[in-house]
């Protein structure tokens, strides 16, 4: 069996085991505990192959959740430094920033205040992709690894949550955990997410700058 990478573990594999564990704990009518009570190594294959494919459903979930989520919040964070940069940045980082993506990025014309939504999520890719390319984005990846995880959770709670529905044997009271499960979940996806696009943002700042620039100043 192949070894999942950061992201299938953190954005798929773990939020699979949740949704199925909490299936197991709170739907004692579906019978699932009984297709993984092996504990042998089969056992163990045969819940990994179900964790991943329960994640993959959930993850599909979670992505519709996350629509709502940000458009009621405004957009995304990495969205904010365009139209709301106080939330993020200060103002002197704000005009930095802009600075920074006409000076590395060779983007001259563009300017944060006006530029569209669509541009905008365009240049952010490529600011990862100058940050990866410094070898900056460790950070950066632990806080997307981790909002991918807590999206994964949330909507793995949902997920069980609306199959409690269907469960003629589920105890009321485990609503009031799935639920405080799912708030956690969603609070900290939300942190996480903040914490992606400043630090983002920050490490971009900190870049030096392209030896070009440095040749046509002197």
């Amino acid at each position: 069996m192949r070894q999942f990478d950061f992201y299938e573990f953190t954005g798929i594999l773990v939020p699979g085991v949740t949704a199925l564990a909490g299936a197991v704990v709170f739907l004692s009518g579906w019978g699932l505990f009984g297709l993984i009570k092996d504990t042998s190594v089969r056992g163990l294959g045969v819940f990994i192959v179900l964790a991943y494919v329960a994640g993959h459903v959930v993850q599909a979930v979670g992505n519709a959740v996350e629509t709502v989520w940000w458009k009621c919040r405004g957009g995304i964070p990495s969205d904010w430094i365009r139209s709301r940069p106080s939330r993020l940045l200060g103002p002197q980082q704000s005009s930095a920033l802009q600075g920074r993506i006409r000076e590395r990025l060779g983007l001259a014309e563009f300017d944060m205040a006006t530029g569209s939504a669509h541009e905008w999520y365009g240049i952010t890719r490529q600011i990862y992709a100058d940050v990866a390319a410094a070898g900056r984005a460790a950070r950066v990846d632990t806080f997307n690894g981790n909002y991918g995880l807590n999206r994964g959770i949330a909507a793995g709670s949902l997920v069980v949550l609306v199959l409690s529905l269907t469960d003629a044997t589920f105890d009321p009271r485990a609503v009031a955990v799935i639920v405080a499960t799912a708030a956690m979940a969603f609070y900290r996806m939300d942190r996480f997410a903040r914490h992606y696009a400043r630090e983002l943002f920050v490490q971009f700042l900190q870049l030096p700058e392209r030896e070009i620039h440095k040749e046509k100043n002197k």
